[in-house]
């Protein structure tokens, strides 16, 4: 996998965002502090605006708003002047539902800058105001950008008409298609429909009219999967970005007034919606799996007729796709997995979102995978109450910002994924996120985290936001085997109102949902919510029966607790009691709980939950009894006594003590707690059976309260039992056979009216099962065998085999084991396969691309080596010419498709034109998938289908040539850090041969191709080209450090003997961070000593000014530095900016520093 640049994207390579860090380190005695980090986020800019965002500073209790200033003027402050969606209903929030400031005020932190010119720099600060109208200190100062003015490709120009019933599909695809980078594809105000389009890097939508969804589901490719070892086939969406080749998408924006439209349910008229700000809002069916589409069945061994316009179908594109699905063999449950996202992108490095609002998705809305530096700002959502319909959703992803947004969704409002299971584990985690001044309203939880949490979420920062009418403020779900969690997450400055689901604030390890169909391996470490603190935070109101906070661990594997979970100053009132199940850690600090309406008015309900603290809280007894545990003491002991037969242990042990009451003991048996209740017993003695006689055991007892205390330092004891040591071996069942469990397929569920059993294989796991042995002593369970190697010990009699490999066939063994440790083999074999293996990332390239020019200068030969990928066969290669496809006409490319430009490793680009040309090839990748198809499960063996699977590359090799009479391009060796490259006197001789004079001057250029590595770049070419050569034929060697225009008798007065001679330019770094470059000349290896008055050196240094040589760029020069190591001014030397250069002419060659003066 590539890794992404740990950086701000930089769009077009033409934005600078560059901080100056004032030496502030804290405000005035007499103001607030300062804010900091003021920064741009990705892609917050266009050719008219910035947008600015900062953070609080450590101490903010003083600060109700901050102004913003622009080229040291003062421009608006946030609060008054903030423009986003969420403003107004911010302001109703405290004007009319606060009336009484029981709330936390929530500071704004952002500023949309407008009206600037295009691609120009400004200058931006911030500073901080108390109530009082003093201000801060500046914050860190940055420069801004604005971008040029960009071209603007209208779909109208390529074939769209708005406000018919024509789809737009294609003309808005080839209006992206045409995009050059850093262009603008607008669709204008007006109604337009279209199927599944697909953005590319380096550019904007802009949607500004209203673009719907088809509603039919042939307009959505499918083959669509979530993650690689996913299960459940899917549809791709109505807007995508995707590449499996992570980061080679890049810069991309999806921004305007306008409408994005899923077209995916159908209103919901009997519950019409009108906000708390009197505004009407959308409100679509609750469907579910086999209302979307009108409960169609299987009749005469086919699908009933999909009726639309029937008030028993729900969907519209939601029921078109699950129909097709089930159409093509699914049930109806794997059929609703074939909803369209409104918005899927995957692998982009860059991507922003900003005034769109987004209606009616089919599934989720808009979802973000395998992707970094994203940015929503601004937008609205309006999903509520699809099915599934969340807002914003963020898998494998990292570096997220998400804030000024108006949300209202049929699922959770944000939300944050990674992964399932063992295969996730290794993952990144999804995580490094901001979550700030949004208006959350509906949606099943206002931030996220889960249900897929195999690969951790953690460093959530969410503050300053309101959460009116929310199911659930901060929501962490998982389950058991899922694996990973969520950690590190502060929720601080946050406002709840009404919430009406499950709580405020829930962390449960017992989430199901009744659509997953995903098949996992379970994970080794079971899930686990941890490491967050609640700050500052209000909550009032709530609606519903549930509970204030929920904790709900569990005791599926052991004891799974939620920890280390701080609440600070937080404040309830008019909640529901708390439910704290399996909780550790767990501290409130300053909490407060007022006119909590149910459990008696206490605010604890709390079980099987140890070491929680309460400071300066609102107590009860129940809390009062969970703040101490019970008490051993001071010579606590416990006695065992062996049964005769050694098969039994009796224990007996001194009470313990609490300030309430102890409510129960636990019992360890070699460190292993005895069941799976929380308390093993509630008296001083328990007899412990099934044990081996003449063996040593330790035993432990814990004492806990009745909220689940548990103390630590119990008494333990060891012991051998009594008898005779056991040496019989358990006793086999009649029937010995190893199976495969099966699922079973209802005769409903099949076309041909069947019950049909099948199994379904796991790509690295596989589940056996078998009938219990017997034993007199007992059975302590099996180990199970694959190939021979012991693969786990199952302590009932089925089992789940991990850590196997894909695409392998595997022979499955079991053997029974008593207590005393006596085995007895199954003698029974089980053949089994797991499933093939899945592709992983997409085709790579280990070499580079070749290039050689023919027929004059108007073909180019391309070659490069074969590529790889891993588990998929490469079938062939796209090759793109300035960014532009080779195809045939009626052909399309897509990042799923399989079209093509050749199977071979070479190809001919013919009929070029004179000029700079970038080429680059991109491989495809096939694999296969299984997919399930259970209405076809008694003709296709477990109800499986093959289906082709393509991934392309992204990061495919390029090369760049030009091609005229006077471009030679020369392709440089590396060796050690040094690219050569040789030219020769045949092909300098036809290119002055071909080449015009222009006022009297003939300039052959050599391109030095860009090598990585590469420290110093050598050209060698005939002594005679620069020695023999007149004042007006001259040489232009060009590389990626300078270049350099060297005039034909420049060696004239050397006095060279050799026949060539080599030019090199080396690159390094003076002590300030600036270019350095060594200019010098060798024959034979020997230096050159060039110094011709009359044949002076043009050079030209690419240079990046930093923001305050910006501000005097006439500062910016050269130093030569000669072999003493002398400085002196090089007097022509200057910046210039329209080049992006430092340019000077020297007579002599030496070392040349660029210097700000």
């Amino acid at each position: 996998m590539k890794r992404f640049t740990k950086m701000l994207s930089i769009f077009l390579s033409m934005i600078l965002v560059l901080s100056i860090f004032t030496s502030v380190a804290s405000a005035s005695t007499e103001g607030p502090n300062a804010p900091v980090d003021l920064q741009i986020p990705t892609l917050a800019f266009d050719e008219s605006s910035v947008t600015l965002v900062w953070k609080k500073p450590e101490d903010y209790s003083d600060i109700v708003d901050f102004n913003v200033y622009m080229n040291n003027e003062k421009i608006g402050t946030a609060l008054e002047d903030n423009n986003g969606p969420a403003k107004e209903y911010i302001e109703n929030f405290y004007e009319n539902i606060d009336q009484d400031d029981f709330h936390v005020k929530i500071l704004i932190h952002n500023f949309k800058v407008e009206n600037l010119d295009p691609d120009t720099a400004y200058e931006f600060y911030v500073t901080s105001v108390d109530a009082n109208g003093k201000e801060s200190n500046p914050s860190n100062k940055i420069i801004g950008k604005t971008t040029p003015t960009p071209e603007v490709f209208n779909i109208l120009d390529y074939g769209a008409t708005a406000d018919d019933e024509t789809k737009d599909t294609k003309a808005i695809q080839a209006a992206i298609d045409a995009a050059t980078p850093g262009a603008k594809v607008l669709i204008p105000e007006g109604t337009f429909i279209s199927g599944e389009i697909w953005l590319k890097s380096d550019m904007t939508l802009q949607v500004d009219g209203h673009l719907i969804g088809s509603a039919d589901a042939g307009d959505y490719s499918q083959n669509f999967w979530l993650y690689d070892y996913s299960t459940d086939e899917r549809s791709y969406s109505l807007i995508n970005a995707h590449t499996y080749d992570y980061g080679s998408l890049k810069n991309i924006r999806i921004v305007g007034d306008g409408i994005i439209d899923g077209n995916g349910w159908k209103y919901d008229v009997n519950h019409p919606t009108t906000d708390e700000m009197g505004n009407e809002l959308p409100r679509y069916a609750a469907g579910n799996n086999s209302r979307v589409t009108g409960n169609v069945k299987v009749e005469d061994g086919k699908l009933s007729p999909l009726d639309l316009d029937s008030p028993n179908t729900l969907g519209i594109l939601a029921a078109t796709q699950s129909y097709a699905a089930q159409e093509m063999g699914m049930n109806a449950r794997s059929a609703y997995a074939m909803r369209s996202n409104l918005i899927t992108v995957r692998g982009v490095d860059g991507m922003y979102y900003e005034g769109i609002t987004q209606l009616n998705p089919a599934f989720h809305g808009i979802v973000n995978l395998h992707s970094e530096n994203i940015v929503i700002n601004g937008t609205i959502a309006k999903t509520y109450d699809g099915n599934n319909a969340d807002g914003f959703e963020f898998g494998d992803s990292q570096n997220i910002m998400v804030f000024n947004n108006y949300v209202d969704t049929g699922d959770d409002a944000v939300n944050f994924a990674s992964g399932m299971g063992q295969a996730a584990a290794a993952s990144e985690p999804t995580g490094n996120a901001w979550i700030f001044n949004n208006y959350i309203r509906e949606g099943h939880g206002g931030v996220v985290t889960g249900s897929h949490t195999g690969g951790w979420i953690q460093d959530l920062l969410v503050e300053d936001n309101i959460m009116y009418k929310t199911d659930v403020g901060l929501r962490s779900k998982t389950n058991t085997p899922m694996g990973g969690g969520a950690r590190s997450i502060l929720f601080r400055d946050n406002a709840l109102e009404e919430i009406d689901g499950d709580g405020p604030f829930v962390f449960t390890s017992s989430y199901t949902d009744s659509n997953a169909v995903i098949l996992y391996e379970p994970a080794e470490v079971i899930s686990q919510f941890r490491d967050m603190e609640i700050v500052n935070t209000t909550v009032r109101n709530q609606k519903g029966n549930k509970q204030a906070i929920s904790v709900v661990g569990n005791s599926d594997a052991g004891e799974v607790y939620h920890e280390n979970i701080t609440f600070r100053d937080v404040k309830f009132d008019n909640v529901l009691a708390t439910n704290i199940n399996y909780g550790k850690d767990i501290k409130f600090y300053n909490v407060e709980f007022t006119n909590v309406s149910n459990n008696g008015e206490d605010p604890w309900r709390i079980a099987n939950s140890t070491g929680l603290v309460f400071e300066n809280t609102t107590m009860s007894a129940v809390s009062e009894d969970a703040a101490k545990k019970p008490h051993w003491p001071e010579n606590a002991a416990v006695q065992a006594e062996s049964s005769a037969d050694g098969t039994s242990i009796t224990l007996t042990w001194d009470a313990a003590t609490d300030n309430v009451g102890v409510a129960g003991y636990t019992v360890y048996q070699n460190d292993e707690k005895i069941g799976t209740s929380y308390a093993t017993t509630k008296d001083t003695s328990y007899t412990i059976d099934g044990l081996a006689p003449a063996t040593e055991y330790t035993f432990k007892v814990e004492a806990a309260d009745a909220t689940g205390n548990r103390t630590s330092n119990g008494p333990e004891v060891m012991v051998k039992t009594l008898g005779k040591a056991d040496t019989t071996a358990p006793i086999l069942p009649e029937n010995t056979s190893i199976h495969e469990p099966t699922t079973t397929i209802p005769a409903s569920d099949t076309f041909s009216g069947e019950e049909v059993q099948v199994v379904y294989p796991g790509f690295t796991w596989a589940s056996v099962a078998w009938e219990e042995a017997s034993d007199e002593t007992g059975i302590a369970g099996y180990n199970v065998y694959a190939n021979g190697e012991l693969k786990g010990f199952a302590k009932s009699n089925r089992y789940t085999l991990p850590k196997l490999q894909p695409g392998t066939t595997y022979i499955i063994e079991v053997e029974a084991v008593d207590v005393a440790g006596n085995k007895t083999p199954y003698g029974s074999s089980l053949e089994i396969e797991t499933a093939p293996p899945y592709a992983i990332g997409a085709p790579t390239f280990t070499d580079e691309l070749e290039a050689k020019v023919e027929n004059n200068g108007s073909d180019v030969q391309l070659s490069w080596n074969e590529a790889t990928a891993i588990n998929q066969d490469v079938i062939g290669y796209r090759v793109y010419v300035n960014g532009q496809p080779i195809k045939a006409e009626d052909v399309e490319f897509t990042p799923i498709n399989d079209e093509m430009t050749t199977t071979d490793t070479t190809f001919t680009v013919k009929g070029l034109k004179e000029g700079t040309h970038t080429f680059n090839v991109e491989a495809i990748g096939h694999s296969i998938k299984q997919s399930k198809r259970e209405r076809l499960a008694d003709v296709l063996e477990n109800g499986l289908v093959d289906v082709s699977h393509y991934r392309w590359s992204g990061f495919g090799p390029s090369t760049t040539i030009t091609l005229g009479p006077n471009i030679i391009n020369a392709k440089p060796v590396l060796d050690g850090d040094v690219a050569e490259a040789t030219v020769s006197k045949a092909a300098l001789k036809a290119a002055f041969a071909k080449t015009p004079k222009v006022k009297g001057v003939q300039i052959i250029e050599v391109l030095l191709e860009k090598v990585s590595g590469a420290k110093t770049y050598e050209l060698t070419i005939p002594t005679e080209f620069l020695t023999k050569g007149g004042k007006n034929e001259r040489i232009q060697l060009s590389t990626e450090f300078g270049i350099l225009l060297l005039e034909g008798h420049m060696l004239s007065n050397a006095k060279v003997k050799d026949e060539t001679v080599t030019v090199f330019i080396s690159s390094g770094k003076t002590d300030e961070d600036k270019p350095s470059i060594e200019l010098g000349v060798q024959a034979n290896g020997k230096s050159v000593n060039y110094n011709h008055p009359g044949a002076p050196v043009q050079v030209v240094i690419p240079y990046e000014p930093t923001a305050e040589e910006l501000k005097n760029p006439e500062r910016i020069g050269v130093t030569f530095i000669d072999e003493t190591g002398k400085q002196a001014l090089v007097k022509n030397g200057k910046y210039e900016v329209d080049k992006g250069s430092v340019t000077f002419t020297t007579t002599r060659f030496g070392q040349f520093d660029i210097v700000f003066k």
